[in-house]
């Protein structure tokens, strides 16, 4: 298969909600190279970008991706959900993950500003709780490494968006627990040490990442910030919920 015949079928799939087998492919030998067929993949889906997801946020995720850094990837406006919303429970539909979305008030960095975390932190509008439902549609085991998720857009299937963070700059969103839920039960607790130590590092790495690419981070845009809990598998039945002791709950229904 040629990076055009991966691009159409990995979008076919996201579109349909079946995975594909990429019989034949080559998962790429960088992460370049995955951003490359991503960017492919994206145009060829048919929704525009309301923002970026960043995945393996600390060493253990990046350990079990093979990778040495974090991935992004591209949340597509079709993809945005209601807090309570149902979503089916696809091949390409694979677990939860309780994650703080900024949104951010301007673009950043603007032209000559330094990328740190307080010039970061004055480029946010608000931040949110949120869940990323992540998935691969990409059936062959092989391209479960990090560049095989990058090229599906970094593993991002649906993007639930709950209430804003009341006075977010003075909140510890740090150390606030958040706890993972399914029927009402909790099954993992976090908090917000494993997202690069601090949530808002996300959006100095994110910045940085996309100068390199020659793109920036837009007003308007939202960035999701990596699981603060271990992954929880989405069932056909149940409903995912993330409590956020900052500001109450997000969930999302499987049907």
């Amino acid at each position: 298969m040629n990076t055009s015949d991966i691009s159409e079928a990995i979008a076919a799939a996201r579109n349909s909600g079946k995975q594909t087998s990429l019989d034949g492919a080559v998962v790429p030998a960088s992460m370049e190279d995955a951003l490359a067929i991503q960017r492919q993949v994206f145009a060829r889906f048919g929704s525009r970008s309301v923002g970026w997801k960043v995945g393996a946020t600390n060493k253990a995720a990046q350990d079990g991706f093979k990778i040495d850094g974090p991935f992004h990837g591209p949340i597509a406006e079709s993809g945005v959900l209601e807090d309570g919303a149902s979503i089916e429970k696809s091949p390409c539909i694979g677990a939860c993950e309780p994650e703080y979305a900024f949104k951010m008030a301007r673009d950043f960095p603007a032209d000559g500003e330094a990328v740190t975390l307080d010039n970061a932190k004055d480029a946010v509008e608000t931040v949110h709780i949120a869940v990323e439902v992540i998935g691969r549609c990409i059936a062959n085991p092989d391209f479960a490494n990090g560049f095989g998720v990058t090229m599906d857009f970094g593993g991002n299937a649906a993007f639930v968006l709950g209430k804003e963070v009341p006075d977010w700059r003075s909140q510890n969103l740090v150390d606030a627990v958040v706890e993972s839920k399914v029927e009402g039960a909790v099954v993992a607790t976090g908090n917000g040490t494993p997202v690069m130590g601090d949530p808002l590092n996300v959006i100095v790495w994110l910045a940085n990442q996309l100068a390199a690419e020659g793109a920036t981070l837009k007003a308007g845009e939202w960035v999701s910030t990596g699981t603060c809990t271990p992954a929880i598998p989405a069932e056909a039945g149940k409903t995912y919920t993330a409590s956020f002791a900052v500001c109450g709950d997000v969930s999302v229904r499987f049907t």
